[in-house]
């Protein structure tokens, strides 16, 4: 591992900071489609957690199929499809904003993972309670309360949480 010595505006303070060589184009996709996956596991895990416990009721992946399918059939293979291919593109996006920003070593990049999820969890979760479930094609989804907004938003955490504990694995 390189040094970068860095002059601080404190006088003769300076500090070390460690650079990393950047990753080769199979490892950043590689590390990109394993962390999407994993992080995809861990949100769909937490919202059946929560859909589990009768905190909030609803099926994502059917519901973002059916969004394309206008049905529900065959809603649930195209929903795991997009949300299959949104997971490791959002993983991509995550990971050249840690490398860019100099964070995708461990721990830094798995608190920056959780917070990459709660910004992407508010944005999905004010999406989804006021501009998609007005427009779902289905009745079933066309109620998405406030309790179906907190259980994405905890989703997305957790799917961000994941990648950046994916991506600081595989930096390390």
């Amino acid at each position: 591992m390189q040094l970068f010595r860095v002059r601080l505006p404190l006088g003769s303070v300076s500090a070390a900071i460690p650079v990393q060589p950047a990753p080769s184009i199979a490892g950043f996709f590689l590390t990109s489609v394993i962390a999407g996956v994993v992080g995809a596991f861990g949100m769909e895990c937490t919202l059946w957690l929560i859909c589990r416990a009768g905190w909030a009721k609803g099926n994502m992946i059917e519901a973002v199929g059916s969004l394309i399918t206008r049905s529900r059939h065959n809603a649930f293979q195209a929903g795991a499809i997009l949300h299959g291919i949104s997971a490791v593109a959002f993983a991509m996006v995550y990971y050249l904003a840690m490398l860019y920003l100099g964070l995708a070593t461990f721990p830094r990049a798995f608190s920056v993972g959780i917070g990459f999820g709660v910004i992407h969890g508010v944005i999905v979760s004010l999406m989804l309670v006021w501009v998609v479930a007005e427009q779902h094609p289905l009745e079933e989804f066309k109620s998405a309360g406030f309790a179906v907004g907190i259980s994405h938003f905890a989703g997305h955490i957790v799917y961000g949480g994941l990648v950046g504990l994916v991506i600081a694995i595989a930096r390390s």
